[in-house]
């Protein structure tokens, strides 16, 4: 990275600034790779793997689009050319997203450097809206019906082989408990807690905090099904709920991955539309499961604040913003005014 000069009349007259702006230089100049840059400025922050991998990358596709410019001489118009530059051969949600990820870094520049002030502090108005834009659509993302999840689980159920009963334990377990599919594949029976009827599974979540969440009897039941299948034996506390499929003759099995996760529920999905199960065009991944999770328990009456406790959102606006889908039509409340 290059070297970052300082004007003498700055130094005269901004003292507290260069002392700041000389820390975060000793900062940079202890960075060697990628490695040391994501350490200081991204971890920390409580993002996901996927969003810090999101971020991660974002920045370093911004420091290579400007030939390694040094992060404290970057301006608005550095980040907006930027913008302008990806715009071109992506989408405007995957733009801002790597504007998102930028934002973040600088934002741990001034966790470590107390009074820095960045390109995002000194930005317009103007351009924070436009480096913001988004396509419009609705926020709240569609979820399975009561119907449709009866309708799945019951189409699924009719495939025995052992790939057929974990499909249907995952997606079992994934509705009925709205657990996050990287939290779904860390699991291990071990992690499972048998209580007064009622099981549990305590396990590092989002964040890297410890969470709780509370299982479906049926599921957990599902989940042993298609292990004892799968194994012939039953399960130790240290093996994983879910694994893969062996690829060749001598391979061995692996505990699921998320990735291998989401193109099997992905896979599912397509299957399931084209044999007309899922008659909707509706994107089938891991999370449209935990929407749908929280969705029909806000139908069945449980309380908002119970939902929040379930799903494990610190923020009760963005589950009802992006988790509850509640639609209905007016015309049954119409015929009711009018009769």
């Amino acid at each position: 990275m290059n070297d970052l000069s300082i004007n003498i009349n700055h130094k005269q007259i901004f003292p507290a600034s260069i002392t700041s702006l000389k820390k975060a230089q000793s900062i940079f100049d202890s960075i060697r790779s990628f490695d040391d840059l994501k350490r200081e400025f991204l971890l920390g922050e409580g993002l996901s793997k996927n969003t810090y991998r999101n971020y991660l990358q974002a920045v370093k596709c911004f420091y290579e689009f400007t030939g390694g410019m040094h992060p404290l001489q970057v301006k608005p118009a550095d980040i907006e050319r930027f913008y302008d530059h990806v715009s071109q051969r992506v989408d405007r949600d995957t733009a801002t997203l790597h504007i998102r990820g930028l934002k973040k870094f600088y934002a741990g520049i001034k966790r470590a450097v107390p009074g820095y002030q960045g390109p995002f502090d000194t930005m317009s108005e103007k351009l924070k809206r436009k480096l913001g834009a988004t396509k419009k659509r609705s926020k709240t993302k569609k979820t399975l019906t009561p119907d449709e999840v009866r309708v799945l689980l019951a189409w699924l159920r009719e495939d025995d082989s052992v790939k057929g009963l974990e499909h249907y334990a995952i997606v079992f377990m994934l509705v009925t408990s709205g657990l996050r599919g990287e939290e779904l594949c860390s699991l291990r029976w071990g992690d499972l807690e048998y209580f007064e009827w009622r099981w549990t599974a305590c396990f590092i979540g989002k964040g890297d905090r410890p969470a709780e969440q509370e299982l479906y009897l049926p599921a957990v039941e599902a989940c042993k099904a298609y292990f004892k299948k799968a194994f012939d034996q039953e399960p130790r506390s240290e093996d994983a709920l879910f694994w893969t499929v062996p690829a060749y003759p001598n391979d061995q099995p692996r505990p699921m991955t998320h990735p291998t996760l989401w193109y099997r529920i992905h896979t599912l999905g397509l299957k399931a539309k084209k044999e007309g199960v899922i008659k909707r065009d509706i994107v089938i991944s891991p999370h449209l499961f935990r929407r749908t999770y929280a969705t029909c328990l806000y139908r069945a009456g449980m309380g908002i604040k119970a939902i929040q406790a379930k799903t494990r959102h610190a923020n009760i606006g963005t589950l009802v913003k992006h988790y509850i889908y509640e639609v209905e039509d007016a015309t049954p409340y119409l015929k009711k005014l009018i009769s």
